[in-house]
Order: C-alpha cells, then sequence, then structure tokens
C-alpha cells in the first residue's frame, strides 16, 4: 500500500504521515528533508539548515533573487520526486508493505509526468483546508514561513508594498493550488483546524478503504 498525502503546507501531511511510521509502521518519504539536502550547499554557504532554513533561504517573491531560487528549489523537488517514482518501479511492492510520500505542497508543479506517475503508483489524498481557514492559514505561513513556490500567483500593483500583495494573492495561489490539488487525488479530505490535530490514522485508512 502506497499512499501520497498532498495539500498546502500547514494542513497536516508531515504529522498524519509520521504518524502513520510511529502507529502502523510505514516507511515514510519527507520529500521537503530530501529536497533541503540537494540544497545542502547553497543553505551551508548562508548558514541555514532545516526547512525553516530552506524558506528563508527562498525567501519571499518581492525580493531581489527570489525566482532564481524558485526555480532551483522546483528542479530539486522534481529530481526527488523522480528519484522516488524511480525507487518504486524498481521494486514490487506488495499489500503488506507500507509506504507514505509526504510530499512538499508544490509537488503539483513538478510537471504532469511526475503527476502521472504518482497518481498511478499510489493512492493521492488531497488534504483540503476549508475557504473560512485561509485567513488563518496566511498568517500561520507569516509566523512560521515555509518555502513556498508562487509561480504565477503573485502580481504586484503599483503603490502596493511587497507584503500588500503577498496578502492579496495569497487567496489566488490557494485556488490556484485548489485546483490542481483536486485534479489529481483520488480522495479529498477536509482537514478543518478544529479537528486536524485529532484526525487519527485510523480515519485516514478508513477513507482510502483499508481498515
Amino acid at each position: 500500500m502506497i499512499l501520497t498525502l498532498t495539500g498546502l503546507s500547514g494542513c497536516g501531511k508531515s504529522y498524519l504521515a509520521k504518524r502513520l511510521v510511529e502507529e502502523r509502521g510505514f516507511q515514510r518519504f519527507g520529500c521537503d528533508d530530501l529536497i533541503e539536502a540537494k540544497l545542502t550547499r547553497e543553505l551551508s554557504g548562508a548558514g541555514l539548515s532545516s526547512i525553516e532554513g530552506v524558506a528563508k533561504w527562498m525567501g519571499q517573491p518581492y525580493e531581489q533573487g527570489y525566482a532564481e531560487r524558485e526555480a532551483k528549489y522546483l528542479a530539486c523537488e522534481r529530481e526527488v520526486m523522480r528519484e522516488i517514482i524511480a525507487f518504486l518501479a524498481q521494486r514490487r511492492i506488495d499489500q503488506k508493505e507500507k509506504i507514505v510520500i509526504d510530499t512538499s505542497g508544490s509537488v503539483i508543479y513538478t510537471g504532469n509526468d511526475v503527476l502521472s506517475a504518482l497518481r498511478s503508483s499510489s493512492k493521492v489524498i488531497y488534504m483540503a483546508v476549508p475557504d473560512a481557514e485561509l485567513k488563518f492559514m496566511y498568517l500561520q505561513y507569516l509566523h512560521d514561513p515555509k518555502p513556498v513556490l508562487w509561480a504565477d500567483n503573485y502580481a504586484p500593483r503599483s503603490g502596493e508594498s511587497g507584503e500588500q500583495t503577498l496578502e492579496r494573492c495569497y487567496p489566488q495561489l490557494v485556488r490556484a493550488r485548489t485546483a490542481l490539488y483536486g485534479k489529481f487525488a483520488h480522495i479529498t479530505l477536509m482537514m478543518d483546524r478544529t479537528h486536524r490535530d485529532q484526525f487519527s490514522v485510523t480515519r485516514l485508512l478508513q477513507a482510502v478503504g483499508v481498515v
């Protein structure tokens, strides 16, 4: 059984993936960690480490050099996903072997070849966040930054500060991603903040048809 968890940063992917490891003996591919490892030279040169360090290195779309760093990050992410897919293809995964792929929020930008391969080799679960929580998600992003690929969703207007553009464009980023997540997912689970931390591994497995 191979599960792929997708969704916005902060939706609970890593939380549930780690619980699958602890409670059900899954093997976890933590894509954030694997991407960070590929960026070691860039991060160490700036004295940075961890996912927080990657976020600081990436910066915000209004900062100089962001586009180049965004492209570098995405190239590393594509490489990571292709390595995972190749690993799965080289092995015959039986029903007793349990793997969870804990993707980054930007996996939906890795290309149709990657997404199609993920969909054909695993059960893709989109952990959606209600529209009512977008403000909370944005504040969480500001408080605890994660590396975010804005793609074409950051569109400055005359007279706006970078921070103002960021806040105005965040809902558009979410809408664009929501459509892409849903397009290649097999199952969508609504992860309301009021119960996210209580969402059990059992409920997750029941949703994918495993008791």
